[in-house]
């Protein structure tokens, strides 16, 4: 497929953690100018939306948008008009974004008008009818909606008027699942990082994919292994556990294998994050990407004191570590870094360490200019990940 024309506007679907779907895509794409709202980025720009969606953690499909502003009687007639441009039997579905006072049956009501309408004319045709307001990436994909099928995007502007895109692109689930859950070396009692998450933090250090790449706390090796498949070619990892750097090693030989890429130049060993100098030279990494030790599991009874103590803990072993990465990074190097904070009650337990991180020797990078950090998290968890950025001065 040839790449889009200039300046085709897009719309990125993003994640559940939508803030940080994002500052992903601006990391990323580098853009200059932009419109966001909770659920979709939308962004004039040149790429190819089946490989820049591979690429992304945080972004659920990718469209290319039809037209904008448009009154809701238009609406049917575009989509009937892109429908007819199709060779053979017609699969079509449309989703709904920021409308929250259409029902299924309302939606299902335009999908069959538009499905009689174009059976008149002798087109056949198969509507996929939708169980929430949007269709999901698997719906999308198994009904083959972006081939030779298309799915709608539609959405509300505040002036009443429409927009409507076409998607190009889905995320691709299946292959996050292989991951997730097909790896060899696992370790689901320490708990490990989402491989989407993962690539996250990866593109939000910025960084060439000629850049020597470390996580220094690589657990079963997934920043590691979603940086092998976004093609970085010098990766270190080190970890206190044994069993870690024995399931990085595995899990790292595996997605080269399954996903057919070549074994980039890599150093697996054990180590304290407190001692990275003994095996690093100084001045030699151009980016560390990690998530730490977060502490010891919850069981959800834990006391205020108990939370603020293991908060004391990880915040002196976080800044051990940052004064061993001052000393191994390069001049303007980055850190990519998750400080985690622990729920008691209906407050949040938080580890302040910016200030004493940047008297070490670093500077906090925001995001959009204005976010020092980026909240992960799900509804009643018990810890939460803040995503920072820092650079060494």
């Amino acid at each position: 497929m040839k790449p889009p024309a200039p300046n085709t506007r897009f719309w990125f679907v993003l994640g559940r953690e939508s803030l940080i779907a994002a500052a992903e895509i601006d990391a990323v794409l580098g853009l200059k100018k932009y419109d966001y709202s909770t659920q979709i980025l939308k962004a004039e720009i040149s790429c190819e939306p089946k490989k820049i969606i591979n690429r992304l953690g945080g972004t659920i499909k990718i469209a290319r948008e039809l037209a904008e502003n448009i009154k809701e009687k238009d609406l049917e007639k575009i989509i009937v008009d892109e429908l007819k441009t199709v060779s053979g039997k017609i699969n079509f579905g449309i989703s709904f974004y920021n409308i929250t006072n259409i029902t299924l049956k309302e939606i299902k009501i335009i999908g069959l008008q538009i499905k009689k309408f174009l059976k008149t004319e002798g087109y056949s045709v198969r509507y996929v009818e939708n169980k929430e307001e949007a269709l999901s990436s698997v719906t999308v994909e198994k009904n083959n909606l972006t081939g030779r099928g298309r799915e709608f995007l539609i959405q509300k502007n505040p002036d009443n008027t429409f927009s409507v895109a076409q998607t190009e692109a889905v995320q691709p689930f299946e292959q996050f699942s292989a991951r997730d859950f097909g790896r060899p070396g696992r370790d689901d009692l320490s708990g490990m990082l989402p491989p989407k998450l993962a690539i996250i933090m990866i593109n939000l250090a910025q960084t060439p994919l000629n850049s020597i790449l470390l996580d220094p706390f690589c657990g079963s090796g997934t920043i590691l292994s979603e940086a092998l498949l976004l093609e970085y070619k010098n990766l270190i990892g080190s970890d206190i556990s044994e069993k870690a750097v024995a399931d990085t090693k595995v899990n790292i030989d595996w997605i080269a294998t399954k996903f057919k890429r070549e074994l980039p130049s890599h150093k697996i060993f054990k180590s304290e994050a407190t001692e990275l100098s003994k095996n690093i030279h100084a001045n030699s990494i151009d980016a560390i990407v990690t998530e730490p030790y977060l502490g010891k599991p919850l069981r959800g009874q834990e006391t205020k004191q108990e939370l603020a103590s293991q908060a004391k803990q990880l915040k002196n072993l976080y800044l051990q570590a940052f004064q061993q990465f001052n000393q191994i990074l390069k001049p303007k190097g980055k850190v990519v870094f998750i400080i985690p904070r622990f729920k008691f009650a209906n407050e949040w337990i938080t580890i302040d360490c910016k200030n004493e991180i940047e008297k070490i020797g670093f500077v906090a990078l925001p995001f959009f200019e204005d976010q020092l950090r980026l909240v992960y998290s799900r509804p009643n968890q018990k810890v939460a990940r803040e995503i920072w950025r820092f650079v060494k001065r």
